[in-house]
């Protein structure tokens, strides 16, 4: 039994009228029409009878409507109530470790969007991520558009090169750009599997014939900054990451070669929130150019 059928079936019973019936419940009166016969043929009844002047309820027709009405008017308030905590729940935004650190804070400041506060939640890849949209977790996320699929509504934010980042005092602080061949033998510092950019870096070395050099695996976060301002090694981040490494002593430089460059969207299952979410977040990113 169709809810949608219910409804056509109570308004026409109100109205007693199914052209009357079909405009409150915005329909054509052939798809109510339809709704009825598709109830009736259900339930194995005929709830009305259809006469020259309009219609009116056959006995079981009564019957069956003043049992119905109750749970329709338990069903409205039950919607009334979700409606009510959806709109009260905060929004869930994803994100990739790096993004949560240097892209959203400034954007998410004190936002309220659609009357509703934002959390975030941080995860370790774009998978972890989608997947977590899918399973209504999230509500919003920001991902690798490598990653997004069609099913989805996405926009793409904005592109970014990798960097090599290096000690000071590394024989590459002279260059204004490196190759990705020069950085095969040196000892790389990576995030632990999984991780998106480590994953990139493995393909794209392995691609010139070369396996990384992987000499040490950290957590995600400034970690693997601060190993590689020890001395342990080099790394290679997205720009995002590279541009915020000022206080520390380092350096980084953009690999000029290297096969891709990270594209990051932002994906949700809505397309209301989404395009909301775009606007502001381009929104904010131009007041900060400024």
């Amino acid at each position: 039994m169709n809810i949608e059928w219910i409804q056509s079936f109570f308004e026409a019973a109100k109205q007693k009228s199914f052209s009357k019936a079909a405009k409150q419940n915005n329909l054509s009166q052939p798809a109510l029409s339809k709704h009825i016969q598709n109830l009736e043929n259900n339930l194995n009844v005929v709830l009305f009878h259809r006469t020259s002047t309009g219609i009116e309820l056959t006995e079981v027709g009564e019957h069956f409507y003043n049992r119905i009405k109750p749970v329709l008017t338990e069903l409205t308030a039950i919607r009334q109530e979700l409606q009510r905590f959806s709109q009260n729940k905060p929004i869930a935004i994803g994100s990739l470790p790096s993004l949560a650190t240097y892209y959203l804070p400034s954007r998410l400041k004190g936002l309220q969007l659609m009357d509703r506060t934002i959390t975030l939640m941080i995860q370790n890849t774009s998978r972890e991520l989608l997947q977590s949209l899918q399973e209504g977790r999230l509500d919003a996320v920001l991902v690798d558009t490598l990653y997004t699929g069609e099913t989805l509504w996405s926009c793409e934010l904005f592109t970014e090169r990798y960097y090599v980042v290096c000690p000071l005092g590394h024989r590459f602080e002279s260059k204004k750009t490196v190759e990705l061949a020069e950085l095969c033998d040196e000892p790389l510092i990576a995030h632990k599997a999984p991780c998106d950019t480590r994953k990139h870096i493995v393909e794209q070395i392995e691609l010139l014939g070369h396996k990384p050099n992987i000499i040490s695996e950290v957590a995600f976060g400034d970690f693997i900054l601060g190993a590689v301002t020890a001395g342990m090694g080099i790394t290679i981040i997205p720009e995002l990451m590279a541009k915020n490494i000022g206080h520390l002593d380092l350096f980084a430089l953009p690999i000029v070669n290297f096969g891709r460059k990270r594209t990051v969207s932002l994906v949700t299952q809505n397309n209301k929130l989404g395009l909301k979410l775009k606007e502001f977040l381009l929104d904010a990113e131009e007041k900060n150019k400024d």
